[in-house]
């Protein structure tokens, strides 16, 4: 796809001036004028200044940092000593630490002196230590490097960078510059106390970069605690809509280059949509001609099931397309592996395209290069993470595609909601099986044809249809927990199709599923009559460790447990709290009563509020009771716990329904 720079000045103009050698390293590189982000921020830190950003992703925001920290780092009038640090860079995932890292690696590397070939120029060659966890380098490793290399820049998690700056013989009473990239999402992933630990072993007297797609107001107190008069930089895409007078122009909180649409299909044709959009947007005679994707799902086990099923069979609707995976339950180095091909992967026009199936691992910071279309199969949970999604795409200037796949029916309220929040998008249309837009048929012949495809992949291995299931299920559990649930309701979603989309086998056996099933006579999902008995993994090794299971099991009797909507849980879980906050609320009372009993027996004297409280006021008072109940002694208290617990122990046996248990409570309260 082409690029389409947004331009905000030359390179050459920036006051102070910039290094001759980072302007040759910024022409090598590529980038030949400069971003609004760059534009607004390097001056500011270049004169000194503690600058708060708040840009769009995709934007620009880490050269925005790494040209004046590596400036002003070798403008020093007294160069760095050896183990003292002069910036720590602060990075919310280890993938985000090792890409700036390699950022500022590209031009520490063309510094003069850095090499035989390069003459130095009097001035110190800086060098830059990474420090994150989830490798083969320990704590320890990073400690000895830093004795053994000096470094004047660390770049890092706040765990593994606050472990480090609290070693002996790591000074950092000479550090210029913090910087704290994505800072929301330090504060999101739970690092607020490694970051106040590192601030606290900072100088004061410093500067500081806060840059983030988003503004808290978890972030405004580290900036009034973490910064001095901070410049706040905010660079926002102005978006004119058709027919509007000028001044009615609106903020958007995406990229300018973005196009971003919204595709709407019933679920039993929603996994058929998904590869016929991306063999559409990948045909080199198509306007978009994209080479790479980014497809985003709710849960790892989708993305496990999806991968593992494309990878083992219907090839022919998959051609021209090369799949990826990466998602958070991945083991460091597959993810890094997969980082790494992904990123590498050529966009050459006579191989195939490559797509990325993902969760929400790579939905931030990350600098995929060359990413042409993101297809959102599942939207987030997180409202706030759509827009994050879809910056992974349309960066530094390129044009870009973003695709947000929704069911028929209530979800299609979602669209509204963006637009609401300023992510307006346009209709994407359903795509046939010739790959033209269409109107979505009654029935989808193609669809139905490529379901029984996949149906027939996975009768073959009783690894995928596991994976299925577990796939199956954990997006129930995902979407029941979606924070737009006046929009996302679980119990709107058409089990049969949702079936289909999933090409499962049968029905789970699960309360959703089954209060779906009661209350539909009728379904378009047909189950594949299986033999759970005799269904054999593909897998020899693990076909003989399941024969071995069966074995033991035959051996010791194991108990039917009794399986519960997810929702219900989570309402059961609700009311257990309710009930014990009542509960330590009378315990706390029945206790104040005792001892205002005691003092009266002995004769010590109360204060009147203490006697009004426990014993009323007059000889025509009621006795007091508990607060909400007419508990009157420890002994009901205790008799009331006895009953829960019978309650609770009748309800595993099998011999009361959750619903009467709760019944019988919300009675009692």
């Amino acid at each position: 796809m082409n690029a389409h720079q947004l331009r905000a000045g030359d390179w050459a103009a920036v006051k102070p001036a910039l290094s001759p050698w980072i302007l040759d390293t910024l022409a090598e590189m590529q980038f030949t004028s400069m971003t609004p982000v760059q534009a607004s921020t390097i001056p500011l830190f270049l004169t000194h200044k503690d600058v708060v950003a708040e840009a769009v992703t995709g934007s620009g925001k880490t050269l925005a940092f790494v040209i004046p920290v590596i400036e002003m780092l070798r403008r020093r009038e007294f160069p760095l000593k050896k183990h003292e640090v002069g910036a720590v860079i602060l990075c919310p995932t280890r993938e985000l630490a090792q890409q700036t890292a390699s950022v500022f690696s590209n031009f520490l590397t063309r510094q003069p002196g850095a090499t035989d070939e390069t003459e130095s120029d009097g001035k110190p060659v800086l060098k830059v230590q990474l420090c994150v966890g989830g490798t083969a380098t320990s704590p320890a490793d990073d400690y000895r490097n830093f004795r053994d290399d000096g470094p004047d820049i660390i770049v890092g998690t706040p765990g593994r960078t606050e472990e480090l700056l609290r070693k002996p013989n790591v000074r950092t009473g000479e550090l210029d510059v913090l910087v704290m990239d994505e800072a929301d999402r330090l504060l999101d992933l739970g690092f607020a106390q490694e970051v106040r630990d590192i601030l606290s072993k900072l100088p004061k007297q410093r500067r500081t970069g806060l840059f983030s797609a988003t503004m808290t107001d978890a972030l405004s107190e580290l900036v009034r605690v973490g910064l001095r008069n901070p410049m706040r930089v905010v660079v926002k895409v102005e978006y004119k809509a058709t027919g509007q007078r000028l001044l009615e122009s609106k903020d958007m909180r995406m990229p300018a280059t973005l196009q971003s649409f919204y595709h709407v299909s019933r679920p039993e044709n929603k996994f058929a949509q998904l590869l016929r959009i991306l063999r559409f947007e990948a045909q080199l005679d198509s306007k978009v001609g994209a080479r790479k994707f980014i497809v985003y799902f709710a849960t790892c086990a989708q993305v496990n099931y999806v991968y593992s099923l494309l990878s083992s069979g219907a090839q022919e609707y998959t051609r021209g397309l090369e799949f990826y995976s990466l998602h958070g339950k991945q083991t460091p180095k597959r993810r890094t592996e997969t980082f790494k091909s992904f990123a590498a992967a050529h966009a050459d026009a006579d191989g195939p395209a490559a797509v990325l199936l993902c969760t929400d691992v790579a939905a931030r910071g990350l600098d995929l290069p060359d990413v042409d279309v993101v297809v959102q199969f599942d939207p987030p949970s997180d409202p706030k993470v759509f827009s994050h999604r879809c910056g992974r795409t349309a960066r530094a200037g390129r044009r870009g595609r973003a695709i947000a796949m929704l069911h028929a029916g209530r979800e299609e309220g979602y669209v509204e909601f963006l637009k609401l929040k300023q992510l307006p998008m346009q209709p994407y249309p359903y795509r046939a099986a010739s790959l033209e837009g269409a109107h979505e048929p009654k029935q989808d012949k193609e669809a139905k044809e490529l379901l029984h495809v996949l149906q027939h992949v996975v009768k073959g291995d009783r690894a995928l249809y596991e994976l299925g299931v577990r796939a199956f299920v954990s997006w129930v559990r995902a979407y029941s927990k979606n924070e737009v649930s006046y929009i996302f309701r679980i119990n709107d979603v058409p089990m049969d199709g949702l079936a289909c989309e999933f090409a499962l086998l049968r029905f789970p056996r699960m309360p959703e599923v089954s209060r779906w099933r009661e209350s539909h006579e009728s379904s378009i999902f047909e189950e594949v009559p299986i033999d759970l008995d005799t269904f054999a993994f593909a897998d020899k090794q693990r076909e003989k460790q399941r024969q071995e299971g069966i074995g033991r099991k035959k051996q010791v009797h194991v108990p039917k447990t009794h399986t519960e909507a997810w929702s219900e849980q989570k309402k059961r879980k609700e009311m257990r709290d309710i009930r014990r906050e009542k509960k330590d609320r009378k315990r706390a009372w029945l206790r104040k009563q005792e001892a205002a009993n005691s003092a009266d027996a002995d004769g010590t004297a109360t204060t009147s509020s203490q006697a009004a409280t426990a014993t009323g006021s007059g000889s025509g008072s009621a006795s007091a009771t508990a607060p909400g109940d007419d508990y009157s002694s420890a002994d009901d208290l205790e008799d009331d716990w006895a009953a829960e617990e019978r309650a609770a122990k009748r309800v595993r046996q099998g011999k009361m329904s959750s619903s009467d248990f709760d019944a019988g409570f919300f009675s009692a309260l």
